[in-house]
């Protein structure tokens, strides 16, 4: 399936529609990786559920057109919503994608049917400081010398060759987020071709300040729709920092797939599929 590209709030976004019934937007990570979430999309009955997948701005098939800030994306989210012509949907994210979610329902709370939140982070950043010592306790031997001695000479390099530096990096950094690494040819592309540092460098900047703004956190909990957050039991990002943000959220479940990293579907693709459909079947399905 090709998909297509359409103009959205002043950018062209690729997106592909499948199924039909209740619509579920697929958010992916990055920031600025690409669509890799057709295996999430498989899991879904596509009887029941219209799945929308989408590439945000800057991001292989979409535009490279910027700003590239939080706000602008949350709002390229709600106008595509409103180009589909739909009026609620159910909002699932995957890694930073998970952050996305969480930021567009907080904004557009109106909008969300319900909340999927897959191997995020949470909103405080000490995880950070545990992810980096999971991450390299995840490493083989010779992974975890190449890593420190790239991130060691990484700001002496510049042009094409920071750039394959980073793109290294990335790869040997995704590496550690599986928990059975023959999975490793199954992972989303990690050569560069698809990933925009600049989408993700500028993203990130500003991530720890506008996930800790006490307008949001107090946000957050008040609303009322139901959420669904899942985290592999592997993941180098600690699943504490995601409990703690599930627990200040009124209608919320949280859940553990043991012996899975942060790509679930790959280790354990059918528990996820429980998960998130038992968690639809009670929450949404059962409200038409």
């Amino acid at each position: 399936m090709q998909g297509e590209i359409s103009q959205v709030n002043g950018v062209l976004l690729w997106h592909l529609g499948q199924g039909q019934g209740i619509p579920i937007v697929l958010i992916h990570g990055g920031p600025g990786a690409y669509d890799y979430l057709a295996p999430v999309a498989d899991l879904l009955d596509k009887s029941r559920f219209q799945v929308i997948r989408y590439e945000q701005r800057g991001s292989w098939r979409s535009e490279k057109k910027g700003p590239y800030d939080i706000a602008t994306f949350i709002e390229d989210l709600e106008q595509l919503r409103i180009y589909l012509g739909l009026k609620k949907w159910i909002v699932c994210g995957h890694s930073w994608g998970a952050s996305l979610a969480l930021a567009y329902s907080t904004k557009y709370y109106t909008s969300v049917k319900a909340l999927i939140y897959i191997s995020g982070t949470g909103v405080n950043p000490a995880w950070h400081a545990d992810y980096r010592v999971n991450r390299l306790n995840r490493m083989s031997p010779a992974d975890r010398e190449e890593y420190i001695h790239l991130r060691s000479i990484l700001e002496t390099l510049e042009g094409a060759e920071g750039e394959h530096t980073k793109d290294r990096l990335r790869e040997l950094s995704i590496r550690a987020d599986l928990f059975n690494q023959e999975n490793f040819d199954k992972l989303p592309r990690t050569d560069g071709q698809f990933v925009n540092n600049k989408v993700n460098q500028e993203i990130g900047s500003e991530c720890t300040e506008y996930f800790l703004n006490e307008e949001f956190l107090k946000a957050i909990s008040t609303h009322s729709f139901p959420s669904l957050f899942v985290h592999g039991g592997t993941d180098p990002r600690p699943y504490q920092y995601v409990y703690e943000l599930a627990s200040n959220m009124k209608n919320s479940e949280f859940v553990v797939i043991p012996n899975a990293g942060h790509y679930p579907w790959l280790d354990h693709p059918v528990a996820l599929g429980e998960q998130i459909n038992e968690f639809l079947a009670k929450k949404v399905l059962s409200e038409r």
